[in-house]
């Protein structure tokens, strides 16, 4: 009786730990505990009964939670072999046959038709009970067996169809059922006191709770990754805490010919990868390691990346080591590639520079002098005719050189080589600067320029004050060249976010002929233009959209874009800036610039001494006449090697050096005037027509003192000597 008790209680834990089960069939393990933890107390009771009548009845219980106990059993085998369709078809039709021959059995004491009871004397002098049977109990016993046979022949069927480990998961509840039936075999055969095998239900209930909780889950779980590490696209090699090799996957046995049994840490690659760490002082890592190897005639290299590492326990405690082999092989050619790559758009990118580079100098130099002698013109001469034709040769020299700039700039913009210099600027002269830039583009159209600003935009705003003009005037150029008639109006005001800053908002509309619906996604694609053929007599790179967009996005701005054909565009521009003098700049006058100016020096230096260098006698004449109001006293050379003579002979005060002349080019020149005795502290002006991105950095790292693009224009010039000249030589 105290076995049934410990049994009733092992059942109860049992019951408690299925319901961890989330399985469908947890459910129906729960309710077989359930059903023999009745059966065992139905047990205790025929033990504890003391008359006949009231062993009956415990008899009565018992045998009506046996046939439970098997109802149950069946559905939790046939679903834990997944047999569902045939559980579904049987559980109802075989809950009402338990559950007739449960009323049959409970109804015994009434009708005594099932067994009867009488009292037994055992050797020991005690009395127990036992039973006498009716053929009606032979009928209870036949649906019980039967219920045991179709568990049985589930089971079986499962073991047969099922291979390699899978087998033991069901083998293992054969086991159980088995040792149950022997049981109460024993009991109905030698007449035992008691039925011993209600015991071992809760042994039964213990192996099945543990054969599909811990068993077979671990076991399956230990075969499959040993099958999944066989399988793996990578070597692994394990090692115990005495350094002894315990484990080598397949990728590892046949790619290193490893055997564990006689492999240690002295074996390749595991001792080169340990050699090179123990050199960089380290414990662990990871290690290149590659492979020579022929095939075919073929030499091939196989690289590898092998990682070596500490193995604990739960604790924390040092149990062994591990090596694990990646192939990288692929790795390295696809870098080998991006490297190949690289250096290709490294190359491609040069030749685009060089190209940038000669189509600047090209260009620029015979523009210099047409520009330069241009300029003379204007300054030189009275004639209303002459000043005609000197002003139409300036308009289309500025067109020309205003196309250069567009695919310089985009050039910059492309290396990242744009950077930011913010610096206090009035608003009001950011806009009348360009009003008086496009003021005579607009009127040589008959359009109308307008050209206002809000009163209350604060006095000055900083931020990059260039740049912001660049998007302002390629906008409204823009609009100008695609507006055939009415107005260009522009519209600037300002979005305080605070005291320190705010949104400057420039609003350029005009009555144009607008873009096309399916033209406005690649508006800002560079050298690309809306309505290619209708626009196609219009001047221009198609660059002038994408810089400004990139401008925009450089400064985290915005720009958005209506329009309709035929009626116009609507362009948006949004900047952040911030704020110099918050107090508000008022009204805005346009205060046009004279149509005429007269020139005037702005420095003379009469004891001051200069060398031009160029290859480009023109370009010498140009200097020379731009410079001439200045008293500058110039002497000129015509390539490197007659500078270097004259720079040996005598001091200058500066030397303004062309850079692409014939050997030595200016550079080259420079190099040797630097090394030479005499003008090593000289400043040296670059004159260049390579205004590409990066090429002012590069002159001022080389040792210039400053650089001049081509074509010169006269102000330039005259501020670049002014700043470099010794102070004591200019008279202002």
């Amino acid at each position: 009786m105290i076995i049934d008790i410990l049994a009733a209680l092992a059942i109860y834990f049992i019951t408690k730990a299925s319901e961890k089960i989330e399985k469908s069939y947890g459910n129906w393990l729960k309710k077989t505990f359930i059903a023999a933890t009745v059966s065992i107390l139905a047990n205790i009771l025929i033990a504890l009964s003391f008359d006949i009548r009231f062993a009956q009845i415990s008899f009565c219980g018992y045998f009506a939670a046996i046939n439970w106990i098997l109802y149950f059993l069946v559905g939790f085998c046939l679903l834990y072999t997944e047999h569902d369709k045939p559980l579904i078809r049987m559980y109802k039709p075989a809950a009402v046959i338990m559950f007739l021959d449960s009323l049959s059995i409970i109804l015994n004491p009434v009708f005594g038709h099932a067994f009867s009871v009488y009292t037994i004397t055992s050797r020991a002098g005690g009395d127990f009970y036992q039973i006498k049977a009716m053929w009606p109990y032979y009928v209870h016993l036949a649906i019980d067996y039967t219920a045991v046979a179709v568990a049985f022949f589930f089971i079986i069927y499962r073991i047969k169809r099922s291979y390699s480990f899978y087998r033991i998961k069901y083998i293992l509840i054969l086991s159980v059922l088995l040792l149950v039936v022997v049981m109460n075999v024993a009991y109905m055969m030698f007449a035992l006191p008691l039925d011993a095998s209600v015991i071992f239900y809760a042994l039964a209930g213990a192996l099945i709770y543990l054969a599909i909780q811990r068993f077979v889950p671990y076991s399956l779980m230990t075969s499959s990754i040993g099958r999944a590490v066989d399988d793996m696209n990578e070597g692994l090699v394990l090692f115990d805490i005495s350094d002894n090799c315990i484990y080598a996957n397949e990728f590892a046995r046949k790619r290193f010919s490893i055997v564990p049994e006689k492999y240690d840490l002295s074996c390749q690659p595991v001792a080169a990868v340990i050699n090179a760490l123990n050199e960089k002082g380290l414990s662990f890592g990871e290690e290149a390691y590659s492979v020579k190897g022929q095939k075919d005639g073929v030499e091939y290299t196989v690289s590898y990346v092998i990682r070596y590492n500490m193995i604990n326990d739960r604790k924390g405690r040092l149990i062994g080591s591990y090596f694990l082999f990646e192939d990288n092989t692929e790795q390295m050619h696809y870098l080998e590639e991006i490297r190949a790559a690289r250096d290709a758009a490294n190359d491609a990118n040069r030749a685009k520079s060089n190209f940038l580079a000669n189509m600047s100098h090209e260009i620029r130099t015979p523009l210099n002098s047409v520009l330069g002698m241009n300029e003379m013109i204007l300054r030189s001469t009275e004639d209303p005719q002459l000043i005609e034709y000197a002003t139409s040769i300036k308009q289309s020299g500025d067109t020309l050189l205003s196309l250069i700039n567009d695919v310089l700039d985009f050039s910059k913009i492309e290396a990242n080589k744009v950077d930011i210099t913010p610096a206090s600027y009035d608003p009001h002269d950011l806009l009348r600067d360009c009003y008086n830039s496009f003021e005579q583009m607009a009127e040589a159209k008959d359009l109308i320029l307008d050209v206002t600003c809000d009163e209350d935009i604060p006095a000055k705003l900083s931020g990059d004050r260039k740049l912001v003009r660049q998007i302002m005037a390629n906008m409204i150029s823009n609009a100008i060249k695609y507006t055939r008639e009415g107005t260009v109006s522009v519209h600037l005001s300002f979005e305080r976010k605070d005291t320190a800053g705010g949104t400057m908002v420039t609003v350029v509309k005009d009555t144009g002929i607008g873009i096309a619906e399916q033209d406005l996604e690649g508006l800002f694609d560079a050298f690309r233009r809306a309505n290619e053929k209708e626009n196609a007599n219009i001047q221009g790179t198609g660059l002038g959209l994408a810089i400004t967009k990139d401008l925009i996005d450089l400064m985290d701005g915005t720009i958005d874009v209506t329009s309709s054909p035929g009626k116009g565009s609507i362009f948006t521009i949004r900047l952040p800036q911030e704020i110099s003098d918050p107090s508000p700049a008022g009204p805005f006058t346009k205060n046009l610039v004279a149509k005429k100016t007269v020139y005037r020096e702005s420095f003379r230096a009469p004891q001051a001494h200069i060398l031009v260098v160029d290859d480009a006698r023109l370009n010498l004449k140009v200097v020379q006449a731009l410079l001439r109001k200045t008293e500058v006293m110039i002497e000129t050379a015509d390539g490197g090697k007659q500078a270097i003579d004259l720079c040996n002979e005598k001091e200058y005060d500066l030397i303004l050096l062309d850079h692409r002349m014939p050997e030595p080019d200016g550079i080259e020149t420079f190099s040797v005037i630097r090394s030479s005795g005499l003008n090593t502290e000289t400043p040296v002006i670059m004159l260049t027509a390579n205004v590409v991105a990066g090429a002012e950095e590069e002159y001022r790292r080389l040792g210039f003192a400053d650089y001049l693009s081509k074509p010169l224009h006269g102000e330039d010039l005259e501020a670049t000597l002014k700043m470099h000249l010794p102070p004591h030589k200019i008279i202002s």
